[in-house]
């Protein structure tokens, strides 16, 4: 009977192989992770200024409802910038702290031509929370953008 060897273990060149690839597997994870919040942030930034266009045509379409059930006749004078029931729908709707927009504010403007019907146009503006952007040299800066919702409707039709 002849005597037979062990096998030999691995060479030493290949000891730091596994090694290797549990980094590089680390960090592709640690660059899909960052991707994923990065997918998250921005995801909440869209969803943030969604609401708020959202809550700014509901107030014109409130401040809309008002004008048609008031008098014809004290419609332009309560509404307008500035008129009385226009500051209470702006200051109940629009800068209320639980309801309101960030920043809120609004114009109202009336116009009619040669008899027709009388037109109002709405504009609700607000300045979202600080989104942060990146400008064309790469740099980030928080922008502070006003933005707005126009709405135009035909009252007393």
């Amino acid at each position: 009977m002849q005597y037979q060897r062990p096998p030999c273990p691995p060479s030493g060149n290949q000891g730091g192989f596994t090694l290797l690839e549990s980094l590089i597997a680390i960090v592709v994870f640690a660059i899909a992770v960052l991707g994923m919040i990065g997918a998250q942030a921005s995801g909440a930034q869209i969803t943030s200024d969604a609401r708020y266009r959202t809550e700014a045509a509901a107030a014109a379409d409130e401040l809309l409802a008002r004008m048609q059930i008031a008098p014809r006749a004290t419609v332009v004078a309560d509404f307008a910038t500035g008129g009385d029931r226009f500051d209470l729908w702006l200051q109940e709707r629009v800068q209320a702290e639980e309801v309101g927009l960030p920043a809120g504010d609004a114009t109202v403007e009336f116009s009619s031509v040669a008899g027709a019907p009388l037109t109002v146009r709405i504009v609700v503006s607000w300045v979202p929370p600080r989104h942060r952007v990146r400008d064309g040299t790469g740099a980030i800066s928080a922008m502070t953008e006003t933005r707005q919702h126009v709405t135009v409707s035909a009252l007393f039709n």
